[in-house]
């Protein structure tokens, strides 16, 4: 994909926290910009709240005390509520463009399925998505385990993609319909019926997820389980060999990290590298060139790579340390007892 300049003027205290920000983040200025563009790109908004003011107006009526912001949404909270939005334009989509003169069950059928148990069966996912991420219920989710959740959205994404692909071909032979035999309807009620049958398969593995219990973090073997699963589906090669040498990192260096940056490392640096990872899966997936996504994908892992490494390093020279301060202890027993030549020996 070719790539262009962009220049433009910012205060430079802006410029050096932004800076400053992104370097605690492992992350460049042009890294930062880029996520800000894709994201406005694809959601056709700013990802933020922007107002006029930047504190809320007090009154004097307003002393009684404020509830608590609710929390980002997270990308899986964002990513449901996607999938949510798409199967709801397909159904649309199609019980509008259902003849209203309807002879023959399949197109019955098909107007039934859309404009009643498919559309019920969505409502009730999107509303169990905003129960599941209440802001009150932040701490419980971080309990559960994500891989569960993942392949729940998986599958609630192959159901959007089965009803758009239903859509783009239905409508627009439904709207050319001018009646008669509506037999070559049938095909296509049936794969409307089977998308019904997959959303009730996919019940019993949110059910999972919520009974679940999240693998134990601030471990390697925690960090190193979310590695595996994050990759499981990528299939580009070198990005499949980098992650396998991250951890080897992890399950060398983790211990040595000290508390302040392995929690930045599983909040921060890990998270990121599973939202690059899935969408570099999504592109393979879709048919896409994964070449961005996957060069994306490898600097989130170099990132990684470079925390745990001087986790390492500290961990040598700690030993290093050790080392010499046991050595010193030696000399200096040695010339106590005279075993040195040329020492003289001393009372201990």
């Amino acid at each position: 994909m070719a790539q262009v300049m962009v220049n433009f003027r910012i205060d430079e205290s802006v410029k050096k926290s932004m800076e400053q920000a992104c370097r605690e983040m492992g992350l460049t200025m042009t890294t930062a910009f880029t996520i800000f563009a894709t994201k406005v790109g694809r959601e056709k908004r700013i990802p933020f709240e922007v107002t006029a003011e930047p504190y809320p107006r007090r009154s004097c009526r307003e002393e009684l005390p404020q509830p608590p912001r609710e929390e980002a949404p997270s990308w899986r909270q964002e990513r449901l509520e996607s999938l949510c939005a798409d199967i709801r334009r397909a159904l649309t989509a199609i019980h509008t463009a259902v003849p209203a003169s309807v002879t023959g069950l399949s197109m019955e059928r098909i107007r039934l399925l859309c404009g009643d148990e498919l559309k019920d069966k969505a409502a009730g996912i999107a509303s169990a998505g905003r129960s599941l991420f209440f802001a009150g219920n932040a701490e419980s989710l971080r309990e559960k385990d994500p891989k569960l959740l993942d392949d729940y959205l998986d599958g609630l994404a192959a159901v959007a993609e089965e009803l758009g692909a239903v859509r783009n071909v239905l409508v627009p032979l439904m709207k050319s319909w001018s009646g008669g035999d509506g037999g070559v309807f049938a095909a296509y009620a049936e794969r409307l019926a089977a998308v019904s049958r997959d959303l009730d398969g996919l019940q019993p593995l949110l059910h999972r997820f919520l009974d679940s219990t999240a693998p134990r973090l601030g471990s390697a073997r925690g960090v190193y389980s979310r590695i595996r699963q994050a990759g499981a589906s990528v299939e580009t090669a070198f990005v499949r060999t980098a992650l396998e040498s991250l951890e080897t990192l992890v399950l060398r260096h983790y211990d040595a990290l000290d508390a302040s940056t392995r929690a930045r490392l599983e909040s921060h640096y890990l998270q990121t590298l599973e939202l690059a990872l899935q969408e570099l899966a999504q592109a393979e997936s879709g048919g896409e060139d994964p070449a961005g996504k996957a060069a994306l994908s490898l600097r989130a892992i170099h990132v990684l790579s470079q925390v745990l490494s001087g986790g390492g390093q500290a961990r040598r020279e700690q030993s290093r340390r050790s080392l010499e301060a046991e050595v010193t202890v030696l000399e200096r027993l040695a010339a106590l007892r005279g075993d040195v030549p040329g020492s003289t020996p001393q009372e201990i």
